[in-house]
């Protein structure tokens, strides 16, 4: 018997249980072989364990059962975060395989044609989505996946850093770079790269009102880029940063800020969870943070609406109809007001569907994090249009710029790294 946690089975937990069961299930193309009667949807996410999300998660599952007895649903938990899901989902759906529900979908599979078109099947429920969330997960007018992660990115202040500094919050960029003056007095740094350097990036170029224009082009080293590096290239020559800064991964970044040893960080929400009020933080580190939008660079402020989860259908859905009508209605649950209250209060990460939310509903620390937004001159998403410039694919474009300003390089010298791996 394959050993099940609410219905979710890890990997190793398969294998063992199908290796002794012999015939009694088997992959097969998108899915398991369902028992006679029932139809089987297959679904892998690592969203599991202590992530943010698991809570939330389970009582979808346990909620789609209930609503749908006829359908198995499988949840096979995948080791390791988005980039180890998304490689073993790509090799699985190039195969011809692959999960029926996709997890954090990605540009590449839609590009393949690997991803059911959604716009059709979406039509009845389309007005419940924020329409800025819809459009992250929409291309050339075609909605290919449903957004099932949708936060603002404010700027995250360690309040308590900036007090030991006689400093508050900055406002403008010319704040911040006194603030990070104060810090390094100290011998304490501003922020890390892995902290918030790709956020910085995007809230400084959208405060281009055109710069969509210049995407669509893809002028990549054009003056609207250039403008974008040059704060970073400040910043990282003020020796604000940490001596090491190239070498510090995410948790390293986490550490920083929960210490006191950062005063900023940004991220989407699940980050309170995983960040700030996960287990062994000192319970004091929620009453010694702050948001707001990344501070007034040339006259605007901008917050980023980011879209960090994408959920899709398999193209092969199309061969099964019975398949194909149970994951639309997993979809249509999982974006359901219902499904949407739950995931802010269990989650404290708010899907891409409109949902009225109260400080009653969310805590004062998670209320205060959403209200950032008001803060802003103006919220953008990533347009994905070109599909070069999603998310994913400007992570390696701006991991190795970083690397290369933190190597003394020029802002323009950087940039043309930048545009470097964009173009190729």
């Amino acid at each position: 018997m394959i050993a099940k946690t609410d219905g979710i089975l890890n990997r190793r937990e398969f294998l063992k249980g199908a290796l002794g069961t012999g015939a009694a299930l088997a992959l097969s193309g998108c899915g398991w072989r369902a028992a006679s009667g029932h139809t089987t949807l297959t679904y892998n996410t690592f969203w599991t364990g202590r992530d943010a999300h698991t809570s939330a998660m389970n009582w979808l599952y346990r909620r789609f059962r209930e609503l749908h007895p006829d359908v198995d649903l499988e949840v096979v938990q995948v080791a390791g975060g988005a980039a180890d899901n998304g490689r073993k989902q790509m090799a699985e759906l190039a195969a011809g395989g692959g999960p029926d529900i996709l997890h954090d979908t990605t540009y590449d599979q839609i590009r393949a044609g690997y991803v059911l078109e959604l716009t059709e099947h979406i039509e009845p429920w389309r007005e419940r989505f924020h329409p800025e969330a819809l459009a992250a997960c929409t291309w050339d007018g075609h909605v290919f996946s449903l957004p099932t992660e949708y936060s603002v990115v404010p700027s995250i202040w360690h309040t308590g850093l900036l007090e030991s500094v006689g400093r508050d919050i900055p406002q403008t960029f010319e704040e911040l770079m006194d603030l990070g003056a104060a810090l390094k007095r100290k011998g304490a740094n501003l922020t890390c790269s892995m902290a918030c350097f790709h956020h910085v990036f995007f809230a400084i170029l959208f405060g281009d009102p055109n710069i969509r224009e210049v995407i669509a082009r893809k002028e990549w080293e054009s003056e609207a880029f250039l403008r974008a590096v040059k704060p970073l290239k400040q910043i990282v020559d003020a020796g604000f940063l940490p001596e090491n800064d190239m070498e510090i991964q995410r948790g390293n970044a986490s550490s920083l800020f929960q210490n006191g040893q950062i005063a900023v960080y940004m991220a989407g929400a699940y980050i309170l969870r995983n960040l700030i009020t996960a287990e062994g933080v000192d319970p004091e580190l929620r009453n010694r943070v702050a948001f707001t939008p990344f501070p007034e660079y040339q006259g605007a402020r901008p917050i980023r609406g980011y879209v960090p989860t994408k959920t899709a259908l398999n193209q092969q859905l199309t061969k099964d109809k019975a398949k194909l009508k149970a994951a639309l209605e997993f979809l249509e649950l999982f974006t359901s007001k219902e499904s949407a209250i739950r995931f802010v209060t269990d989650a404290q990460s708010p899907l891409g569907v409109k949902v009225k939310v109260t400080e009653e509903m969310t805590g004062p620390l998670f209320y205060k994090f959403l209200m950032s937004e008001k803060q802003a001159t103006s919220t953008f998403v990533l347009p994905n249009n070109p599909g070069a410039f999603d998310a994913l694919a400007t992570t390696q474009a701006l991991t190795d710029m970083f690397a290369s300003l933190d190597e003394g390089a020029s802002a323009k010298k950087a940039l043309s790294v930048f545009a470097e791996v964009m173009r190729s």
